[in-house]
């Protein structure tokens, strides 16, 4: 699960900092604007999917009190 996470944090920072670097781009370097922006796709896709992950598996985790009839 930490390493789920771990990816997640570097996935979403990958994103924002390629998103900044494609839009901040000129418009005369349309091929390193391209893969900046494909590299922030790709960033984007790994954050949505680890976060999903941790959103399905992570209520598995938590730690509840025991009931009296489990003890």
């Amino acid at each position: 699960m930490k390493a789920l996470a771990t990816l997640n944090v570097i996935a979403w920072s990958a994103f924002w900092i390629f998103g900044y670097l494609a839009i901040s781009e000129p418009a005369e370097n349309g091929a390193r604007m391209s893969v900046y922006a494909l590299i922030a796709f790709v960033s984007l896709a790994t954050g949505l999917a680890s976060y999903l992950k941790i959103c399905r598996v992570g209520h598995l985790m938590v730690s509840r009190p025991a009931k009296a009839q489990e003890v």
